[in-house]
């Protein structure tokens, strides 16, 4: 097996499946999870009986956390990145990088950082969603790899150090927060109506809507009209629907 750095922390790639509970990503909060905890209060028991990276107390950092016990991988907590991408940006290429086989581990009890990502890219169709460090996408490498942690998520290497994660299939893992509805049949046309909302709620397109620019808006309820003209009952769906009427209306008041 080999070595990768997560941050600053060398990590032993040991025989292993991925993690037993299915990636969540929790679109209203940003979140791809996947961890043995469905609440607040045993996602902090959680934290405070494992390593690794995160802390219970800044929520806002990405976590990594392994078993006190084996050092083996136990849970992920990662956060979508604010900035999207460029439009000439294709960061798809991730997928066809080298797998690496096994799971990563540490000494048990060891505590890192983890480098935060920093830009965000969403296949069109919605077959992958890609999260990268800055040096992820700034940088140029030798070799790239990709360990899979969870279903349909990897962590990514550059030249054996950890720049980011991609989720494939984000529509299948949709989910309320905490308890969710992941896995959920492919839906062609949901995949495409989420690459959509990537590329709409940008941080600076945040921002031009505070300061009065209401063309950013109006494309968020053009996709909002074709979402609920669409309407049933699947799950996914209806989380999509209602994270929008929430974004637009909470955006709404800052032009009348």
């Amino acid at each position: 097996m080999e070595d990768i750095l997560l941050g600053e922390m060398p990590v032993r790639v040991v025989a292993g499946g991925p993690l037993p509970s299915s990636a969540r990503l929790s679109l209203g909060d940003l979140l791809v999870i996947s961890g043995p905890y469905r609440s607040a209060d045993e996602h902090e028991r959680h934290v405070l009986e494992t390593s690794g990276a995160g802390t219970w107390i800044y929520n806002a950092s990405d976590e990594l956390r392994f078993s006190l016990d084996t050092g083996e991988l136990a849970s992920v907590w990662l956060r979508i990145p604010g900035s999207v991408a460029p439009d000439s940006a294709d960061l798809g290429s991730w997928l066809t990088a080298g797998r690496v086989e096994g799971q990563p581990a540490v000494a048990p009890g060891s505590n890192f950082d983890l480098p935060p990502g920093s830009v965000r890219w969403c296949e069109g169709s919605g077959s992958v969603l890609v999260c990268l460090t800055d040096e992820g996408y700034s940088g140029d490498a030798a070799v790239r790899s990709r360990l899979r942690i969870a279903q349909d998520l990897n962590v990514l290497m550059a030249d054996g150090r950890y720049v980011g994660w991609c989720l494939e299939h984000p529509a299948r893992h949709l989910s309320n927060s905490w308890t969710g509805h992941p896995n959920s049949l492919e839906d062609p046309e949901l995949g495409a109506w989420l690459a959509r909302y990537f590329a709409l709620t940008d941080d600076v397109v945040f921002e031009a809507i505070e300061d009065g620019d209401g063309t950013p808006l109006d494309r968020l309820k053009e996709l909002r009209a074709d979402v609920h003209r669409e309407e049933d009952g699947r799950p996914s769906r209806r989380i999509l629907r209602e994270v929008l009427d929430e974004l637009i209306d909470w955006h709404a008041p800052a032009h009348g």
